[in-house]
């Protein structure tokens, strides 16, 4: 026998279960499945869906237990599927007898099988009115004849629209090449029906037709068409002579089965003698089957044997062939409906993602744009900066950073913040900035720069701006990607006046404390050895005792004076003059013993310096002695030099190579209170630089010491 045409569009099936998870799963599993015709598979949880859905489907697969409480709704399901044929995919709990016995149900697989999938993509077909691929026997219990599932299914060929268009033209050219008598005979009937069947939109409505077109050309009651449901043939439509509760089911397993398979139609003339078919309507003597493509059949039926003349039959089968056609033409139709539908709503939903997206943008260019308002308005300096490829990158500057440092924002942007003075404040800051950006922490540096208006002391704040993926608002060192940089603000704080006053505060504070002391030691001890010396003089009345109290006296003026001298040192610094520094560094050398010691003064550095000059000099004269007497080496070299805010004081071994590293060491400031509890004895030079409110830092490593002076205004000499 010639092999039927295959159907070449993708099967359309519904996958229903109760959660999101098992209809993804079960829909992708099916669909991979590489045996069979291809399968478009939609997952399916919600009624609703299954109705909007269920008429542009080939079948309805629901894969649930009905006796479980998730499978509750079969009833409401294949209420919804209308008339798309129902597939259970089911344990072996919910037995076959049960799922044949429930109206509605077309299908049924076990699921608790080996390659119970596979078994699932056969039922589709049978169901469908196709073939399966790999055979069901593990995956159902109802089909009665294994010899016949076993049977190797034919090649199918492929059938486009084309070649269907083509089918119909060559059965309609055989039907009307059939000699027409003088009376109205079968082919006429079915060829003036072929109008009615190319029009029809509908499959029920085209399987109705068939029914009522093969009656009337064959002038038989007994007509009906039966489609694929759990194995065997069930009666679908009937011509109204019979009912569909008269007619027997009709095993797929038999000659049914290689009707649909082959497409070639059946005759039977003595079905009582034929014991290849069951009779399926009482007092029927002959039967004929006309095959629609993989979906049904349609049957005619006679009370007398051999009721059909070979001409007829000739006539009705190739009648069928252009139903199969018309048929195959609205699954196709059907399938680009679903397919329209699906890519109008993939279009909708890239239309609403597309709104959300601008109007995401429009939020961050508005947000942007009032970033760099509020950003360019910053009444104190401000640098924004990035991390890219781990080095924090400069990408703007305000114009307040550009009037005080006086830079041009255009040489600094796209530079590394740490590779020059500008941006200044963060040379050999570098694992600082990456740390306070990628953690999201805020982080305060000081620093003393260079400013239009000479050295200023600035409070450097570190402000992150990143977010990291959870949308905190802290960086994270895992959203350092390709998508997003850390990114923060470097804000200047000038607090060049508020440090003043806390060092004048902090001064003025040592002052007290020294008056104190000394009122506590030097005063009331005088006090009470006068006391005690007149007290004695009074009892013997020798007046030798009044020397002692006059001595204890004289000690006393001596101490006041001290005292008065300490409270009144603001108003001795007061007058400053341009004083240059190596010049009274040379001074101070010579006024005291320093031995071996050599002095190293920097002329070409030099910086002529506000200071009270006498004070000055008094200054390095106690600190040139403490750091010489400290000298454990012999001969060492002792240098004075300027720095960008003031000057400092080094010592070091001859031995040791002196190299700019060890000129740029960065003493740590308020550390002369320590330094002095070491022997130093540095009161005085902390005296005199808390007077000029100096800030004075003291750092010692490698057999080295330096005494650095920061705050120190320069001198206007340009006039002179």
């Amino acid at each position: 026998m010639a092999n039927p045409p295959a159907n070449t569009r993708p099967r359309t099936v519904l996958y229903v279960a109760a959660s999101e998870t098992a209809a993804s799963d079960g829909a992708v599993a099916l669909e991979r499945l590489e045996s069979g015709p291809k399968r478009s598979v939609r997952a399916v949880t919600e009624v609703d869906r299954i109705r909007t859905w269920a008429p542009e489907s080939d079948c309805v697969v629901f894969a649930e237990t009905p006796t479980t409480a998730a499978g509750s709704n079969l009833l409401e399901v294949v209420e919804a599927c209308g008339s798309a044929p129902v597939i259970l995919f089911s344990e072996a709990s919910y037995a076959p007898a049960a799922a044949r016995s429930t109206d509605g149900i077309d299908g049924y697989v076990r699921r608790d099988t080996d390659d119970a999938v596979s078994h699932l993509a056969d039922e589709i077909e049978w169901v469908c009115g196709g073939v399966g691929t790999t055979g069901n026997a593990g995956g159902r219990e109802i089909d009665a004849d294994p010899d016949t599932d076993a049977e190797t299914d034919t090649e199918a060929e492929s059938n486009t629209d084309a070649k269907a268009e083509s089918d119909t033209n060559d059965d309609v050219i055989a039907m009307a090449g059939v000699p027409t008598p003088p009376s109205r005979r079968p082919a006429d009937v079915l060829l003036e029906s072929i109008p009615e069947l190319v029009a029809c939109r509908d499959r029920d409505r085209l399987f109705e037709l068939l029914v009522e077109i093969a009656a009337d050309a064959l002038e038989h009651e007994y007509c009906w068409l039966s489609t694929v449901r759990f194995g065997d043939l069930v009666p679908r439509t009937t011509a109204p002579g019979i009912s569909a509760d008269a007619l027997e089911s009709l095993s797929r397993a038999g000659p049914l089965g290689d009707v649909l398979r082959t497409g070639e139609s059946l005759r039977i003339d003595d079905l009582p003698t034929d014991d290849r078919l069951a009779t399926p309507l009482e007092g029927v003597k002959s039967l004929y089957c006309v095959p629609v493509g993989d979906v049904g059949i349609v049957h005619v039926a006679a009370d007398a044997p051999a009721a059909f003349a070979e001409r007829d039959c000739d006539a009705l089968a190739a009648w069928g062939r252009i139903a199969t056609s018309v048929l195959e033409r609205l699954d196709a139709d059907a399938t680009d409906t679903t397919a329209r539908e699906r890519l109008r709503r993939e279009r909708d939903r890239l239309r609403t993602e597309r709104d959300r997206l601008a109007a995401e943008r429009d939020e961050l260019a508005a947000e942007r744009d009032r970033y760099r308002t509020l950003f360019a308005n910053v009444p104190e300096p401000a640098v924004r900066c990035e991390i890219v490829d781990g080095e924090p990158v400069v990408q703007s500057v305000n114009d307040t950073f550009a009037d005080v440092f006086g830079t041009d924002p255009e040489t600094i942007v796209g530079d590394s913040v740490d590779e020059s003075t500008v941006p200044p404040g963060l040379e050999r800051r570098r694992a600082t900035l990456l740390e306070s950006l990628r953690a999201g922490e805020r982080r305060q540096l000081g620093s003393r720069r260079e400013t239009v208006d000479g050295v200023r002391e600035f409070l450097l704040t570190l402000v992150p701006l990143a977010v990291n993926a959870d949308g905190d608002e802290h960086g994270d060192a895992a959203t350092e990607d390709a998508d997003h940089n850390p990114e923060g603000l470097i804000v200047y704080s000038d607090v060049t006046e508020h440090s003043r006053r806390e060092r004048e505060l902090a001064a003025a504070k040592a002052r007290l404390e020294t008056i104190a002391a000394l009122i506590d030691d030097d005063v009331r001890t005088p006090l009470n050895v006068a006391r005690g010396y007149l007290e004695i003089a009074e009892e013997t009345g020798d007046r030798e005792h009044f020397a002692a109290v006059d001595d204890a006296q004289e000690r006393l003026r001596e101490s006041v004076d001290r005292l008065v001298a300490i409270a009144g040192q603001d108003d001795v610094l007061v007058e400053t003059e341009p004083v240059a520094v190596h010049d009274v560094a040379r001074r101070a050398w010579v006024a005291i013993d320093t031995g071996d010691a050599r002095l190293v003064t920097r002329a070409a550095n030099n910086r002529v310096l506000e200071a009270d000059k006498a004070r000055l000099r008094e200054l390095l004269e106690s600190l040139l002695m403490a750091v010489v007497d400290e000298a454990i080496e012999n001969e060492p070299v002792v240098t004075v030099r300027a720095t960008d805010d003031g000057f400092a004081v080094a010592r070091r071994d001859p031995a040791t190579a002196e190299t700019d590293a060890d000129l740029e060491a960065d003493p740590v400031s308020d550390q002369v209170a320590a330094a002095d509890g070491t022997g130093f004895g540095l009161g005085t030079v902390e005296r005199i630089a808390d007077a000029h409110g100096w800030d004075v830092g003291v750092a010692e490593a490698n057999g080295r010491l330096t005494v650095s002076f920061r705050g120190v205004e320069p001198a206007d000499v340009e006039g002179e």
